[in-house]
């Protein structure tokens, strides 16, 4: 696993695991590997590797700092992708929270290092699109079932939207019940979640950690597994 910053010595390790990813049924050449570390005073560190250089050329990684309580704290990330047209091709950024503005400093493309800052309503759910963090996310969206909500998710694909996307959304997903995955030998207890339109389900177990989705798309099915995971103590 590729990493912007190795593990230092007072950092304890808490969980890791892989994602594998599959459409009708035959593997893809891509894989969002990740490591959960805890500090001493209680914050997390996730670091994740995203290598799909063989299958779409990106490549990104990325390293965030949460409180105990699951709160970001500052997201860090190093996208690249020479075969991105349209998009993005090389940006490393530093998203920092600072009360309710988010603080962005940025190098795209190559070109000077510039920065940015937006405004986040106290209540805002912010939606990091790796998914090592959208398990949370997702069971929040389910638990706001009334009225809108802000959301705000960090874009470093396209350009025009870059840093990110702020709505007010009504909750897009429904909880189905509880389930279980099969991941080897291993039968895991995981809550089922779904878009509402449907073309998502999602696994998630106890400890807010994805451990399997399924995505219809165009008549495609695409799925992703966990696979080498080591979950947190319970």
């Amino acid at each position: 696993m590729r990493y912007l910053h190795p593990v230092q010595a007072h950092e304890r390790f808490l969980a890791s695991g892989s994602y594998r990813f599959s459409k009708n049924g035959a593997t893809l050449a891509k894989a969002e590997s990740w490591t959960m570390h805890l500090h001493q005073d209680g914050e997390k560190f996730v670091r994740v590797d995203v290598d799909a250089r063989r299958e779409e050329g990106k490549s990104i990684l990325a390293e965030a700092l949460l409180t105990s309580g699951n709160c970001l704290v500052r997201f860090d990330i190093r996208y690249e992708n020479d075969r991105f047209e349209g998009g993005i091709k090389y940006l490393r950024a530093t998203y920092q929270l600072a009360g309710e503005r988010l603080q962005i400093g940025y190098n795209m493309n190559g070109g000077e290092r510039k920065y940015s800052e937006v405004e986040l309503p106290a209540d805002a759910l912010i939606d990091i699109p790796l998914l090592v963090f959208r398990g949370g996310a997702i069971k929040a969206m389910a638990e706001r079932t009334v009225g809108g909500m802000p959301v705000y998710v960090p874009t470093f694909e396209h350009g025009q939207l870059f840093p990110g996307v702020l709505q007010n959304i009504v909750s897009p997903v429904e909880y189905l019940g509880e389930d279980s995955v099969l991941l080897g030998r291993r039968l895991i207890p995981a809550s089922r979640y779904r878009y509402r339109d449907k073309a998502a389900s999602y696994w998630i177990d106890q400890h807010d950690l994805i451990v399997k989705r399924l995505n219809t798309f165009k008549q495609q099915e695409i799925a992703v597994e966990i696979s080498n995971y080591a979950a947190p103590a319970s």
